[in-house]
This record gives C-alpha cells, sequence and structure tokens, in this order.
C-alpha cells in the first residue's frame, strides 16, 4: 500500500532489459497471492511468454483470467470489496483489488492466444481471440456505466464540481497523447492477430471482418490495407473492393506463388509501457481548509515508434508498421478515469480534513500533528498498470521463396538481432520479436499445410 507499484516492477524490468535470467520459482510468488493476483499473474505471464517459458506463462495468464471472471461474475457487493472501498476513502486507492483497465484485459487474451498460436493449436488461439474480442466490447459497456455512476456520485455526494474541474485541468498536458485513439478500450492489434488466426482455420469471412475493424483503428497501416484488399478481392466483395481501392490507391497483397514459398508474419514489440507518477494537488474543503491529495499521472511526452528494418543479406525485406500503440493506450485509460477518481479524492480528501478537526478537539495541536502524519503517510498514488506490456506493437507481412532465410533487423539506435528463419511452401510463418532496452527475444512458429489441418 505504500511503496510504488513501479518500484517493485522496475527491477524485474531490468533484468528483461539486460538479458538477467528470471527465477520463476521466486519471481513475483508471493505478491501472486495476495489481492492483487490479477496485475501479478498478468506479470509473470507476459515476463514467461517473452522468456519462451511457455506453460508457465498460460497459467499466470490464466490465473489473470479467472479471477476476473470470478469477479465479474459476482452478482452483489462483496463485503470484502466494501471494506477495501472504505480503506481507499481512508488510506488511498492502493488498497482497492487491481481489477484490470480495459486495455489490458484485452492484451491479457491477445497474449494468451499467442502463447496457444505458439503451441500450435489453433483451436484454442481462436477461443482466445474471440473472448478478447467480446472484452473490448464489454470494456464499452463498463466504461459507460461508470460514466454513468460518477455522474450520480456528484448528486449523492454534491461534490464540488469547481474542485472536480480543478482537478481535471491537472491532466491538460495528457490531452495531446490521449487524444490520438477514441477509447482505451479497442486496438488494431488484436483485431488484426484475431483476422490472422482466422485464416489459419480457414474461416475468411471472420479474417475479413477483423481485418476491417483493424483497419477501421489503424487505417494507415499500409499490411492492414492490403490484407482487407486482399480478402475483399478473394471473397468478391465487389462494392468494398472499389471503395477501398479508391480510398487507399493500393493494391492487393501480391500472392506467393504455392509452389516456391509461403508468408511471412513479423509481430514486432518494442519496449515498456509507459508508469505512472505522482502528484499531489490541494483540495480546498469548507471549515477545514486545503487537504492535499495525491493522484497517479502519466507524464513525458510521446514518440513515433521506430520501427524494425527488416533484412536478408542486406537486402531490405521491409519495415515494420505500427499497428497498436499501447503507451497511448494507457494514457487515455487514465483520462477516462479522472472524472470517477476525481469524485473519489475528493470524498475523501474532506474526511481527512474532517478527522484532522476532531483530532484537534480531542487532543489539541498533537492530536493535529498525529493525524497529519498520518494522512500524509498514507496518502500515496495508485501507480499500479500492467509494466511489462511493450510500449508499442508494428508489424510486417510479406512473401519469402521456400528455404531458409539469413534475418537481420534492426532499429535506428543501432540495436539489432540475427535469426535463420525457414519458410516451407505454402506455409504462413510468425516470428515475434520483443525488444527490452537493446536486447531482442525471438520466436518463430511455422504453419505448414498439413500442421494447420492437424490442429483443425
Amino acid at each position: 500500500m505504500f511503496t510504488s507499484y513501479p518500484k517493485k516492477i522496475n527491477p524485474i524490468l531490468n533484468s528483461l532489459a539486460t538479458h538477467t535470467p528470471i527465477d520463476f520459482n521466486q519471481c513475483l510468488i508471493s505478491e501472486c497471492k495476495g489481492s492483487d493476483i490479477i496485475l501479478y499473474n498478468m506479470e509473470r505471464g507476459r515476463i514467461a511468454q517473452l522468456t519462451g517459458y511457455l506453460d508457465v506463462s498460460m497459467r499466470d495468464f490464466t490465473a489473470s483470467i479467472d479471477k476476473i471472471r470470478e469477479n465479474d461474475q459476482k452478482a452483489t457487493i462483496s463485503a470484502s470489496s466494501i471494506a477495501e472501498n472504505v480503506g481507499a476513502v481512508l488510506t488511498n486507492d492502493n488498497v482497492i483489488s487491481y481489477i484490470g483497465d480495459g486495455y489490458e484485459r484485452v492484451l491479457l487474451h491477445h497474449y494468451q492466444s499467442l502463447n496457444y498460436l505458439k503451441q500450435k493449436d489453433l483451436e484454442g488461439a481462436g477461443v482466445e481471440v474471440r473472448r478478447a474480442n467480446m472484452e473490448q466490447e464489454e470494456a464499452l459497456k463498463r466504461f459507460a456505466k461508470d460514466v454513468e455512476n460518477a455522474q450520480k456520485q456528484v448528486e449523492e455526494k454534491k461534490v464540488d464540481v469547481n474542485n472536480q474541474s480543478a482537478i481535471e485541468s491537472k491532466y491538460a498536458e495528457m490531452d495531446e497523447i490521449a487524444g490520438k485513439v477514441k477509447n482505451s478500450f479497442q486496438n488494431a492489434y488484436t483485431f488484426y492477430l484475431s483476422g490472422f488466426i482466422y485464416e489459419l482455420i480457414n474461416q475468411p469471412n471472420d479474417a475479413y471482418i477483423d481485418y476491417k475493424k483493424a483497419l477501421e483503428i489503424y487505417p494507415e497501416n499500409n499490411y492492414v490495407q492490403k490484407d482487407v484488399l486482399r480478402l475483399a478481392e478473394s471473397l468478391n466483395m465487389s462494392e468494398d473492393l472499389d471503395a477501398l481501392r479508391n480510398r487507399f490507391q493500393v493494391g492487393p497483397l501480391k500472392k506467393s506463388n504455392s509452389s516456391s514459398g509461403g508468408e511471412l508474419l513479423v509481430l514486432f514489440e518494442d519496449g515498456f509501457a509507459p508508469q505512472k507518477q505522482e502528484i499531489k494537488i490541494p483540495i480546498p474543503i469548507p471549515s477545514v481548509g486545503l487537504v492535499t491529495i495525491a493522484f497517479p499521472i502519466y507524464r513525458g511526452k510521446w514518440n513515433t515508434p521506430a520501427a524494425l528494418q527488416v533484412y536478408e543479406q542486406n537486402n531490405l525485406i521491409g519495415p515494420t508498421e505500427p499497428i497498436c500503440d499501447i503507451h497511448v493506450l494507457a494514457v487515455k485509460a487514465l483520462k477516462e478515469k479522472i472524472p470517477a477518481m476525481a469524485i473519489r479524492q475528493i470524498i475523501r480528501a474532506a474526511l481527512k480534513g474532517t478527522s484532522n478537526v476532531a483530532a484537534k478537539k480531542a487532543f489539541g495541536d498533537l492530536g493535529t500533528i498525529g493525524m497529519s502524519v498520518l494522512n500524509f503517510a498514507t496518502e500515496n498514488a495508485d501507480q499500479r498498470s500492467w509494466l511489462t506490456l511493450p510500449s508499442n506493437a508494428q508489424i510486417l507481412r510479406t512473401s519469402l521463396s521456400a528455404g531458409v532465410h539469413k534475418i537481420m533487423f534492426q532499429q535506428t539506435d543501432g540495436s539489432q538481432g540475427f535469426a535463420d528463419i525457414e519458410i516451407a511452401e505454402n506455409s504462413k510463418t510468425v516470428f515475434h520479436v520483443i525488444k527490452t532496452g537493446n536486447q531482442f527475444y525471438t520466436s518463430t512458429t511455422n504453419f505448414t499445410r498439413q500442421s494447420i489441418a492437424s490442429s483443425n
């Protein structure tokens, strides 16, 4: 409750950035048994996935998914959740069990789907991307309900709207970044992965629908444009095809010669998600004066994602292109929560101010000093979020000849990596690249006709 979440996770991020081995018999074990099991298991699942421990990753992600489902299925508010919210009013929001932001819940299923994909379990992968897409819809509903509940709180608690507006104004520095997306609940990366999996299980109509959703969210991605055009053509969507060609002025993805090669899909994930910082805002309380309350905020500028240049023997295969900016989603998610958070903090400020007055009446100046020290010590912003997520995700999709390809990939900062990728005839190969600091973690999964048939 009193130690900021980033301080707990940063040593692990440093280990990932330096390729230092992580002992999963020790990593976050005790934390995964506490009230924040959803968050800590998401962290462990992500760490295990990028370091190649898929079984560990799947178990940890499943633990988070099961706990989220359990929470969502509760028909009434439990005594423990009431106690948590009372504790939050008296201390800080860190005492409330972490339930996961909408974008995190979506990406939880997204990465579990990737685990299944890496194990060539297309049925399991399909289940998880469907759950991810359902979660995107549910997150939108929850947001609408949270906005409604916040408004009710304003009326019931007679919250000073001037204080609320003053708090919200402190977040103006986040507006430019948050404004890059309509909401934090939907992302093109998940829809694109869903479309790719649907193609693998021979459901082109469903693939087309999800590729179109990805295109709607991230229309500037050329690879998404080409895939939508390609399927519109193969599915005889003549009206869509004409409109798309006029809109983007590009042709369909070149088809690989079935007798000589297959497709390569590069999934590139760069960096780590942003970390919240703490700011303290004085709130005027009638008959009390100013009470300082801690708030979380994202600070720092947004940078255009740097492409990964992919080469074979000094010949450029192509650059990756952004398809999802998790940095932006995280900022937007916090921005969406500010109205409700401001109300909760104003109520807490009033209670803390009242406690100071009561302590002074009962114990004089000594009581005031003691209560002020207690309030200051317990006033910490909730800086929790899924920090091992990437800062952004990018894709590259192309056709390559059959055989082993010696690949080199690099970014403008000079960091580079190498991999031998085997392309089989008439296959689809997924090359997953994760960059942490100047280090890369990679994995390759090849889907031939035979492996697809056996999985289906």
